[in-house]
């Protein structure tokens, strides 16, 4: 089939190093299966389409990395799988596709409007979406179609939940990468660094060490700002004696990593070393959990019943943990994941904390993957211990 030219639906944004070829370990099937099974959800649905405009779900299916996609997966009259993107990525998405085992038709024509692909098919039928991704214009434009919409989100989030081997593999690397190069990363505490510093230093590590990028920006945090969850640096300096809180992760084919690390740079005070050992075995009852035969959400009760039980609950000011995976934070989520059976192949984090307000402030994170006994952590949070210097 040929497709029409249409720029209007270039966007920028969302780079993540497009050009890097996928670790072997992937394999060069992962598309032809990924897509098979959404083509069974379809026929369970009695769904004639797909639609996506999902970039990670776009990844995730085709192989493609760029900043502009929406996708189209027909199951009539034989499964055909369409990628609308811009000229920008041609020759880039076929690239990615073949790499991936993925049978996709390529073009610029949109899927959607008064000249998409849709109106080409002209018949009436159900088409399936992610409602918990969908932009709203596309949304709008679907209601628009006559084509009913059913909500498959539950099928996706569950379908990449369980990650393949070429997917561990990736993640592995990425969190391996991530620990050696907050390693050489800390070196650089002795000289007083600011914070906007040593978040550069670790960025330009995580690439010395083999990975793609971070997979989302660093937080670097000294002081009373390691009270802030998700504070930015600034170029306040990392002087001792004071508590740093570092969040980092890599990035490895387009595959994330997640940790946290907590340290008192000196001698900590007692309160300070206090919080870090209630942290520490929040976390070990959490990580308990993490076997067949509890839910997801079991991660959560336990972590918050032994911080309730040491009368400083009030002081964790979000959720214990999450999925990992092409984004950084996707299902399953342990405070919302009630009914999720804890099963093996799953990639998830633990992070509790204790924020005492202009204070100080503690998180230690790692990120597991579920096996059917117990889980292998894939990082080390603790390395550093309670201080450092």
């Amino acid at each position: 089939m040929t497709m029409r030219s249409n720029y209007l639906h270039t966007q920028t944004g969302n780079s993540r190093a497009i050009h890097r070829n996928p670790s072997e370990d992937l394999g060069s099937v992962a598309g032809t299966t990924r897509l098979a099974k959404i083509t069974q959800i379809l026929d369970d649905c009695g769904a004639d389409f797909l639609f996506s405009d999902h970039l990670e779900l776009i990844h995730y299916l085709t192989g493609f990395r760029g900043s502009n996609g929406t996708l189209l997966l027909r199951r009539h009259p034989e499964p055909t799988t369409y990628l609308c993107t811009d000229g920008r990525y041609l020759e880039q998405a076929a690239l990615q596709a073949q790499r991936h085992g993925a049978d996709v038709q390529i073009g610029t024509r949109p899927i959607l409007g008064p000249e998409g692909l849709l109106i080409t098919f002209a018949i009436a039928g159900q088409i399936v979406v992610d409602l918990a991704s969908l932009q709203l214009t596309n949304y709008l434009a679907l209601e628009k179609s006559g084509l009913g919409l059913t909500d498959i989100s539950a099928s996706l989030a569950m379908m990449r939940a369980h990650k393949e081997d070429g997917e561990i593999a990736s993640i592995s690397s990425a969190a391996e990468i991530a620990d050696r190069a907050i390693t050489k990363t800390l070196s650089h505490l002795a000289g007083a660094p600011t914070e906007l510093e040593l978040a550069g230093w670790f960025e330009y590590y995580v690439r010395e060490c083999g990975g793609e990028g971070v997979s989302f920006p660093t937080i670097v945090a000294s002081g009373g700002r390691t009270s802030l969850p998700h504070a930015q640096p600034t170029r306040q300096r990392i002087e001792a004696p004071t508590p740093v809180v570092i969040d980092f992760g890599a990035m490895v084919d387009g595959y994330c990593s997640d940790s946290t690390r907590s340290f008192y740079l000196g001698d900590p005070p007692d309160r300070y070393r206090r919080a870090y050992e209630i942290v520490l075995a929040a976390k070990a009852a959490g990580v308990a959990q993490l076997r067949p035969g509890n839910t997801v959400n079991a991660v959560e009760v336990a972590t918050r019943a032994y911080l309730q039980d040491q009368g400083v609950e009030e002081h964790l000011l979000h959720g214990v943990g999450h999925g990992v995976g092409l984004e950084i934070h996707e299902f399953p989520f342990t405070s919302t994941a009630v009914d999720i059976a804890v099963e093996p192949t799953m990639c998830i984090t633990v992070e509790p904390g204790l924020y005492y307000a202009e204070d100080f402030g503690i998180r230690l994170e790692d990120l597991y993957l579920t096996t059917s006994t117990s889980p292998i952590a894939l990082s080390n949070s603790a390395e550093v211990g309670i201080s450092l210097g």
